[in-house]
């Protein structure tokens, strides 16, 4: 059996969980400890914690802008434990693991499947999951889930409305290595009964805005892409999206509901005919070889994000813990396991991986 098919069949795994040289040296100006956080941190035995923090940060294709973007962040942190927190950003996930497994950052944030990458490389230990709104005043909310969507898209006037009727087009991935612009759709397809191999003319546009954008330009019939890329370009202008009355993003579509949107759609306007089961948001994660207060005092801090409106405003971003409330590394890394059953049916080389 081709391997992806084989892969198809564990995408209900995943659906049922969740919910150093290589690095480039673009740092954040050290975050200090300056003012107080909206809780009071814990007495944490700090004897043997290192006098500062370094994470690595794959920076895409503006390292500066990254590093921006987590500032509030570092300056959470470092206020919250009481020691310098800076950033590193590294030219691709597989840099950022690098730099943990050579002991040059402590900690770091990757794509998913990067991580169990990290777990086998680095001796990396996932501390939260990270959860995202897309308002544009964001705040805590806690029905937001810990995950995001791949979505397969078409133009309405295409005449495209389900995965069997891309047979025979042409059709846009991400990237080779991406989990939601290539691995878990093409799974999908396959579920579907069309091989991306043999039933579909492919090309790989680099990004999931390319990708999406393809569709627009009318380079290509369909293509992958995280729902979230097709909100963002809608936002901003770029493609005519007829998206859902709600509004919301990360959230369960019924095909009932996929289906009413089609048939609502006008000709022209860009529309997600699929969704793939969820998939579990980037985790924060850590060297395993970290003090274990250091590694709580961390937990505790990303727990009490959700109790900082000014953070999340600036971000957009906190963190969740599926297993409960209390620090417990194991138990969380489980949240992946359904993507290592697709890793392991696909062989896939993770070292590959850069998405």
């Amino acid at each position: 059996m081709n391997r992806l098919k084989k892969a198809a069949l564990t995408l209900t795994a995943v659906a049922s969980l969740i919910t150093g040289p290589a690095v480039a040296q673009n740092v954040v100006a050290q975050s200090t400890p300056t003012a107080p956080v909206q809780a009071t941190p814990g007495n944490y035995d700090k004897t043997d914690w290192p006098a500062e923090l370094n994470c690595g940060l794959f920076g895409g294709d503006d390292a500066e802008s990254a590093l921006n973007d987590q500032q509030p962040f570092a300056d959470y942190m470092a206020n919250w434990l009481g020691i310098p927190f800076k950033y590193t950003t590294g030219t691709s996930y597989n840099a950022v693991i690098e730099s943990m497994a050579s002991g040059h950052t402590d900690c770091g944030t990757v794509g998913s499947f990067s991580y169990i990458l990290a777990v086998q490389e680095a001796g990396a230990e996932a501390i939260g999951i990270s959860v995202n709104s897309s308002a544009d005043n964001p705040v805590y909310d806690p029905s937001i889930p810990a995950s995001y969507y791949s979505v397969i898209s078409v133009k309405k006037s295409s005449g495209l409305r389900t995965l069997a009727d891309l047979k025979g087009h042409t059709f846009s991935f991400v990237d080779p290595a991406s989990t939601s612009g290539h691995l878990i759709p093409s799974s999908d397809l396959l579920a579907a009964g069309v091989d991306p191999e043999t039933d579909l003319e492919t090309i790989y546009a680099g990004s999931h805005p390319t990708s999406a954008l393809a569709v627009w330009s009318d380079k290509v019939d369909a293509a992958a892409s995280t729902e979230a890329t097709l909100f963002n370009l809608a936002k901003e202008g770029q493609i005519d999206l007829c998206f859902f009355a709600d509004g919301l993003i990360n959230k369960p579509r019924t095909q009932e509901e996929i289906d009413a949107l089609w048939d609502s759609c006008p000709d022209g306007s860009m529309i997600p005919i699929h969704y793939s089961a969820p998939i579990p948001n980037s985790p924060f994660s850590v060297s395993k070889k970290l003090p274990e207060s250091l590694k709580q005092a961390i937990y505790d801090a990303l727990m009490n994000i959700k109790n900082d409106p000014e953070l999340i405003a600036a971000t957009g971003t906190w963190y969740y813990d599926p297993t409960g409330d209390h620090f417990d590394p194991v138990a969380l890394d489980h949240t992946y396991d359904g993507l290592r059953q697709v890793a392991q049916q696909l062989d896939l080389d993770l070292k590959s991986f850069g998405s």
